[in-house]
């Protein structure tokens, strides 16, 4: 009996001593992510269903031919749903046997590379102290000191502040990644660092780099190694092999759109080289290639600001990570107090990577604590702390092709009614 005692005390004085004693494995595991019912985390079944009719009055006015929705709250999946097709057309004509979009579909998830790829490796590198957001650029890339650069820092990049042009086509002068941070050291600043938020591809392909730099590795071999493979994300990656292209949507009929940002002023920037003049433009429907040409064919298809693939699965569960604080079971990928600065608002607005209060996606519901981000090829990736919510909605709207004036119907609007609805059925 004395026994039992003195072990209750010293738990207890162990307790007080602010010190965590675990006596099962179990107990030091996070929350991990599984299918549930609607009404088991409080949300109404009848509301989430309205999405079908939604999305698929998207699909048929032509906005996409194809969608997959997954909306997850309280670690719990709630609603997971494919609709559509993941490729209806080939180079403007349409398949005779359509192939037809599954839950476990790949998405070109274009700029949303840059929040769940790039701004996962630099919040990791920041929680293990290999990093820091107030570390000028150039203390890891020297050469980009150039032209005024010198005193841009890793926060200017991640709230788009640096100054950096938001694009121009670096694959009309460099033609390998090595090449490519050349150009980016030697351009100059549109704007004075700080004075204004301008969304820049350049300074993630730049935070891209920085994180090269720090690990020694690819930036895709070090988010495969220390992000990806530690939650089994088996379908996130970079580049991936032909062998998969049959579970992969289809997005453009090669790049009539940036070839008409460079070949026509008045509908991008003005470029003065000819259109005409590069001869790796593709001719095929894409297809498990990045659709973006600065990460094609420049960097290889490996770039920080564009060039993963995944599925709404796997950002579903990257999303969890993030909603418990940075761990994911017995993972931990980083500190809660590294993600809750991240989300945090920063600058004009914008959090590091993170876009913050953007109802014209997130819905006229969502808390002030929802972050998220979208991607060119139409997909939008919310979370909401307040609600420990997600609403992931992915589509493959290039693969419909320009329209007549040679723009792309905007998915923002779906997004935006999938996540009133969402945001109506918490009850």
């Amino acid at each position: 009996m004395m026994r039992k005692i003195t072990m209750v005390m010293l738990v207890c004085i162990v307790s007080l001593g602010g010190l965590v004693l675990s006596s099962t494995s179990a107990s030091a595991r996070s929350p991990k992510i599984s299918h549930g019912s609607p009404e088991a985390v409080g949300m109404n079944a009848n509301e989430l269903a309205k999405i079908d009719k939604v999305v698929n009055t998207s699909i048929q006015n032509g906005t996409t031919p194809g969608a997959v929705v997954l909306i997850a709250k309280d670690n719990k999946i709630v609603k997971e749903t494919a609709y559509g097709y993941a490729q209806k057309y080939d180079m403007g004509h349409v398949l005779d046997h359509p192939r037809r979009m599954k839950k476990k579909t790949m998405f070109d998830m274009a700029s949303i590379t840059k929040v769940m790829g790039t701004t996962q490796g630099i919040m990791k590198l920041v929680s293990e102290g290999k990093l820091s957001v107030n570390d000028k650029v150039a203390s890891y890339i020297p050469g980009f000191a150039q032209h005024g650069k010198g005193d841009i820092t890793i926060a200017d990049l991640l709230t788009h502040t640096s100054g950096l042009t938001p694009w121009e086509p670096t694959y009309l002068y460099a033609d390998t990644p090595s090449d490519v941070l050349q150009y980016i050291n030697n351009l100059p600043l549109e704007y004075a660092t700080g004075t204004d938020r301008r969304y820049s591809d350049f300074s993630f392909m730049t935070l891209g780099f920085v994180i090269e730099k720090i690990t020694g590795q690819r930036l895709n071999k070090y988010l495969q190694q220390h992000i990806y493979e530690p939650l089994k994300m088996k379908d996130t990656m970079f580049t991936p092999p032909d062998q998969l292209d049959n579970k992969i949507a289809a997005t453009s009929w090669g790049n009539p759109y940036e070839y008409k940002m460079i070949d026509d002023p008045n509908f991008g920037y003005y470029v003065e080289k000819d259109a005409d003049d590069f001869n790796r433009w593709r001719h095929h429907t894409l297809v498990g290639e990045v659709n973006d040409g600065n990460s094609y064919y420049g960097n290889n298809g490996i770039a920080g600001h564009a060039g993963l693939f995944s599925t709404a699965r796997d950002m579903a569960i990257l999303g969890q990570t993030m909603l418990n604080g940075g761990t994911f079971g017995k993972v931990k990928l980083y500190d809660q107090s590294v993600i809750d600065t991240f989300r945090q608002p920063q600058r004009f607005g914008q959090g590091y990577g993170w876009e913050l209060n953007q109802s014209w996606y997130m819905g006229a519901m969502h808390s002030d604590e929802a972050f998220g981000h979208t991607g060119f090829t139409g997909t939008q990736v919310i979370f909401d702390p307040k609600y420990n919510l997600q609403i992931i909605v992915l589509t493959n709207k290039q693969n419909n092709g320009p329209l007549p004036d040679g723009s792309l119907p905007s998915t923002g609007p779906l997004s935006n009614k999938v996540a009133n609805l969402v945001y109506q059925s918490i009850e």
